[in-house]
């Protein structure tokens, strides 16, 4: 088994630069958003419940970062499915260009698809920037880093607490759009998609699910004019009170149906 530097941040191990998590060793080398990827189409349906430690986004078709003060790593508790979640921590800085934490999948996207992961959030937060789930990027292919396209965040009000809100950033669809759903549970688990059609005229649509019940629905929209794309999952947050937040992610997929 490779050698590995890992940091325990209970109930975490975070580890860097290659992951090896039980009897499952993977090439796991951090990477940066500048870093060439696959070229071929992203597979699909597919999906990862982290039984495998973070194997699943292996290069060039995936890879895990972090910036700033953040880790990510494996938790046996809270779990959705199976024996392990992931979980990622950032201590959140309105001084720094972005704390964050994310695993990333990345290659040509789906011509429509629905992006979803299950999500724990363990305690509420006050939000007053940018607290990020879900993040889209496309452009010309990999090697530079790519335009943001579509945001899936969390706003905080005293009505719902937490709940979801997209922005997005293209010409003819940018903007900032509040969901029709609930707060989001807080100490348990919550199944967030994306519908993603992608079109680069006012054909594409997007929509927004919260546990199966739609939340949000966008049509007649540009949504997607890249050749190639990336979809992100963690935690980036800039400026949330108390500072530091952990979020546990597990069962994340890409599939053709809900």
């Amino acid at each position: 088994m490779a050698a590995v530097s890992c940091v325990a941040i209970a109930p975490v191990v975070a580890c860097e630069p290659t992951v090896v998590v039980g009897t499952w060793p993977c090439a796991q080398a951090e990477l940066n958003d500048d870093d060439a990827g696959s070229t071929a189409p992203v597979a699909f349906p597919w999906s990862t419940s982290f039984e495998r430690g973070f194997c699943d986004y292996e290069p060039p078709g995936g890879y895990c970062y972090l910036e700033a003060a953040a880790s990510y790593g494996l938790t046996t508790s809270p779990v959705h499915s199976g024996n392990y979640a992931a979980a990622f921590t950032v201590s959140s800085d309105p001084n720094s260009p972005g704390p964050q934490v994310r695993c990333v999948r990345q290659g040509i996207l789906p011509e429509s698809a629905y992006y979803g992961a299950w999500y724990y959030i363990p305690e509420d937060r006050d939000n007053k920037s940018a607290w990020n789930l879900f993040h889209f990027t496309g452009g010309p292919g990999p090697g530079a880093k790519l335009p943001a396209l579509w945001d899936l965040s969390l706003a905080h009000d005293s009505a719902r607490g937490l709940h979801l809100m997209v922005q997005g950033y293209l010409e003819g669809s940018a903007g900032i759009y509040d969901t029709n759903g609930g707060g989001l549970p807080i100490g348990a688990w919550v199944h967030l998609q994306v519908y993603l059609k992608r079109a680069a005229d006012e054909t594409g649509a997007l929509a927004v699910y919260q546990d199966g019940e739609e939340a949000l629905r966008l049509t007649g929209i540009v949504t997607d004019d890249s050749e190639w794309g990336q979809w992100y999952v963690g935690n980036w947050a800039t400026d949330i009170e108390p500072p530091e937040s952990t979020v546990y992610v597990d069962d994340i997929a890409i599939t053709e149906t809900p």
